[in-house]
């Protein structure tokens, strides 16, 4: 007698309560499961992509939002920030590296970041092929750019005005890609890296000054803009100068722009010693048009806000997971009283009463197990579809085939919840009187 495929098949004879039992099991796990998933790989995009970064000098506005947009590259600018006046922090005794950036352009609205070598360094970043930028619009790409859009050493491409959707392209003027960067799994993978004199190059020409200016606007903006320029022609003239100089003068450009009006995005400042987290962020806070923002302190916040949420979605999924215990011993108790003359059939023909005791167990065993099997299943799979979504929206590479230790310890509770349902039934079973059961039939 298999008492597995006897089990199976009341499984399969009560297809309405066991299915409600395994789709609200199913879908307790998908919850949890897709919450551990997220926050894991968002833990350890945050983890991978903090650089060691102790402060970042930025302009006025919101702290988190400077952390975000300067450091994991998932928000826009503040604004900018005068390089000139920057030099307390680039020259200060207790700081390691002070490492520009400047973010305004993008290439398919991938974010193109003007900055020093120290960038990659900053994250170990290594060179798959060719080399690091040197002169200006010489441009090392990350590997998914690379995979991405088939760009290899030598190809060119434009830069467009903005972080999204281009508004204008600088097509007078193409970058070069002089690198492919090893994938590294930080935001290296997603950025088109360049000088900052490319930016300031770029930039020399708009709102008519010389201070490599590259604020972000919108397109309602630049329409506006675009019309007065249609209005006024020596303007338009004036404001296309650059874009139409040949590619060897940019030095000549360079020096028309005066030192101290270049700007920046922003500054990341390691330092040499935690001493000069009691000292730099006073000044950069005291310094006109200047605000400091410590990583560690934004992200432990922001997770403080996102956490109580985390937990609403986790109680959420373990009431479902509840009812689905209670469904399960519901439904398997009142298939007993329905299979008592069946049972004591069996007991007849010579099953031993932990035969049966096992079978019902079984059932409850193989409900759960099928249960998280499928939940698992749909979990990484939706995983998958949302990485998509991810990946297109905010450029970073998320995936539902990772395997989490947490995964095992559902699994125990699952077979923990299968036993504990059909525990009763299975003792109630185990106790038939066979005697009584057939003179009641």
């Amino acid at each position: 007698m298999n008492i597995l495929k006897i089990s199976w098949k009341n499984i399969v004879y009560r297809p309405l309560s066991s299915g409600l039992s395994l789709m609200l099991l199913m879908s307790g796990i998908i919850i949890i499961l897709i919450t551990l998933l997220t926050s894991h790989q968002i833990n350890e995009k945050f983890r991978n992509n903090a650089g060691g970064v102790d402060l970042i000098i930025a302009a006025e506005g919101s702290r988190l939002q400077s952390v975000l947009c300067n450091l994991y590259q998932i928000d826009k600018p503040t604004g900018n920030i005068n390089y000139a006046r920057t030099g307390f922090a680039r020259m200060h005794p207790m700081v390691d590296k002070a490492i520009p950036v400047s973010i305004g352009d993008n290439y398919k609205s991938y974010r193109i970041l003007a900055t020093t070598h120290d960038y990659v360094n900053l994250y170990k970043g290594k060179v798959a092929k060719g080399k690091l930028w040197k002169k200006p619009l010489e441009a090392t790409i990350g590997s998914e750019i690379a995979k991405k859009f088939n760009l290899k050493i030598g190809a060119k491409f434009a830069g467009g005005h903005g972080l999204g959707e281009s508004i204008e392209e600088h097509k007078k003027q193409l970058y070069t890609v002089v690198g492919i960067l090893e994938q590294s799994n930080t935001v290296l993978d997603n950025l088109l890296l360049t000088s900052l004199e490319s930016v300031w190059i770029l930039h020399a020409g708009h709102n008519h000054n010389s201070g490599g200016n590259f604020d972000i606007i919108s397109k309602e903006e630049h329409d506006a803009n675009l019309a007065k320029k249609k209005e006024q022609v020596h303007h338009q003239e004036a404001h296309h100068h650059h874009e139409k100089t040949d590619s060897k003068d940019y030095d000549a450009i360079l020096k028309e722009i005066d030192f101290k009006t270049r700007e920046v995005t922003a500054m990341l400042i390691t330092y040499k010693t935690t001493r000069a987290r009691f000292t730099l962020p006073g000044i950069a806070n005291n310094t006109d048009g200047m605000m400091a923002a410590e990583p560690a302190i934004e992200i432990a916040q922001l997770f403080e806000l996102i956490e109580p949420a985390i937990q609403i979605v986790g109680i959420m999924a373990m009431l479902i997971i509840i009812i689905a215990s209670a469904s399960m011993f519901i439904a398997m108790l009142n298939s007993l009283k329905d299979r008592q003359y069946e049972i004591a059939i069996m007991r007849i023909m010579g099953a031993s009463t932990i035969k049966v005791f096992s079978m019902i167990l079984l059932e409850g065993l193989l409900l759960s197990v099928l249960g998280y099997m499928l939940g698992v299943l749909f979990s990484h799979l939706g995983m998958e579809l949302f990485s998509d979504y991810l990946a297109k929206n905010y450029h970073y590479s998320f995936t539902g085939w990772i395997w989490l230790k947490e995964e095992w310890y559902l699994l125990e509770g699952a077979i923990l919840i299968g036993i504990i349902s059909a525990l009763y039934p299975a003792i109630k079973a185990y106790r038939t009187d066979i005697s009584k059961t057939l003179s009641n039939k």
